[in-house]
């Protein structure tokens, strides 16, 4: 009889954690999608808003979504980079489970070299490395942070990238 909510609860506690996991193949989906179709999205899978500034002349708008969002930071943030002029990047950071392991993995599988790499980026905290890997149509961004465990992924088009690289505003 005491083994039912112990089941129940290990199966809760599970499909919270797998909310915060988002695929390539959904991030891709997602950098398509307005911020109101996306808010809609990450809602159903627990996910919180956090804010929007809008795009203005100089710099595109950014929403931002966190998963289990405390007063310290979040297990998962998820940030739409957007303009009227340029076409959205994606950017998800993860600080606990393994959804940026297997698209790190997917990504190396295809045995692409890097087309740029450092230690350093512009407005990025806490980065130990970074490498950008075109695939297809798309260039990503891997990042990973000093925190243990704490991985991100940054989508661009390939366009976007080389025009973001050329006017330096990756």
């Amino acid at each position: 009889m005491k083994v039912l909510p112990l089941t129940l609860c290990a199966i809760l506690l599970s499909f919270s954690a797998l909310a915060q996991n988002l695929s390539l193949r959904k991030l891709k989906k997602l950098r398509r999608m307005d911020s109101v179709e996306i808010d809609q999205k990450l809602k159903n899978k627990g996910w919180s808003f956090i804010s929007d500034a809008k795009p203005s002349e100089k710099m595109m708008g950014k929403a931002v979504w966190a998963f289990n969002p405390t007063a310290e930071g979040a297990a998962a943030w998820c940030v739409l980079y957007y303009s009227d002029t340029s076409p959205s990047r994606i950017l998800y950071n993860l600080y606990e489970g393994n959804s940026i392991q297997k698209i790190q993995k997917k990504i190396r599988r295809r045995n692409p070299l890097p087309i740029a790499e450092g230690h350093t980026l512009k407005r990025v905290e806490q980065l130990e490395s970074y490498a950008d890997y075109p695939v297809n149509d798309t260039v990503l961004r891997l990042l990973h942070y000093i925190q243990p465990g704490a991985d991100g992924v940054k989508i661009f088009d390939k366009s976007d990238y080389l025009k973001a690289t050329e006017n330096g505003r990756l």
